[in-house]
């Protein structure tokens, strides 16, 4: 089963870890062993994005230059 907070929902940065991670959900998906939570999909959905909304790579319109405030261009 899928719980939040369960090693399911972890992606962890090492490739074998993570390769014997989908091996394990692969395994338990064939043998119908493996059940999804809708509520923690849910969840984990919201929260990513939040964080995509919060992150620092996110530039709202306010931040924006507008072109009037820019420097004129030199005339070719």
């Amino acid at each position: 089963m899928c719980e939040s907070g369960s090693w399911g929902a972890d992606t962890g940065s090492d490739p074998l870890d993570r390769m014997l991670k989908l091996a394990a959900l692969k395994d338990q998906i064939a043998r119908d062993q493996y059940a999804v939570d809708p509520d923690v999909v849910a969840e984990a959905l919201i929260r990513r994005v939040r964080e995509r909304r919060a992150g620092p790579a996110s530039v709202s319109r306010g931040d924006a230059r507008s072109r009037s405030g820019r420097a004129p261009r030199r005339p070719s």
